[in-house]
């Protein structure tokens, strides 16, 4: 399935990265690539949760850290499928095109991981998000791999 870029989507990303940024566990390294992977991370996680908040409106709800920007959590929003509320993490890919979480980020309380990319990926310095994004697959928690 394909998303097609959204401007308040994309600027929705662009404020979360400028009020989260200083608070966000940098993996391993400061370095540019690691910002271009967070803000591709954050434009492809608001492309994905904003499709489900428009699609689905009954059954969205917001991650229990909406615009607390200092709080960390583990999904990026929840869907309400009777009789059950599950936690949803959006997963971009890795800078080397790979899917996988890392050990330090919190993975507690997920239900599923909607692996989705962007389709203007060339590589991490270059992005052309306004091509849009495709959802690749869910995977149940408990399948998901966490790299070392």
């Amino acid at each position: 399935m394909e998303i097609q870029f959204n401007s308040n989507w994309y600027n929705n990303a662009l404020e979360e990265q400028r009020e989260r940024a200083p608070h966000m566990m940098t993996k391993f390294a400061d370095t540019d690539a690691r910002k271009a992977g967070q803000i591709r991370g954050l434009v492809i996680e608001h492309h994905v949760s904003g499709w489900f908040k428009d699609q689905y409106p009954h059954h969205y709800r917001e991650a229990d850290n909406y615009r607390q920007w200092t709080q960390f959590c583990s999904h990026d929003f929840k869907l309400v499928i009777h009789p059950n509320l599950y936690n949803i993490d959006v997963s971009g890919p890795k800078k080397d095109g790979s899917f996988g979480s890392y050990k330090l980020k919190p993975n507690t309380n997920v239900h599923f991981h909607i692996l989705c990319a962007a389709l203007g990926f060339a590589a991490w310095d270059n992005c052309d998000f306004t091509k849009g994004f495709k959802i690749l697959g869910v995977v149940n928690a408990s399948d998901y791999l966490v790299v070392p």
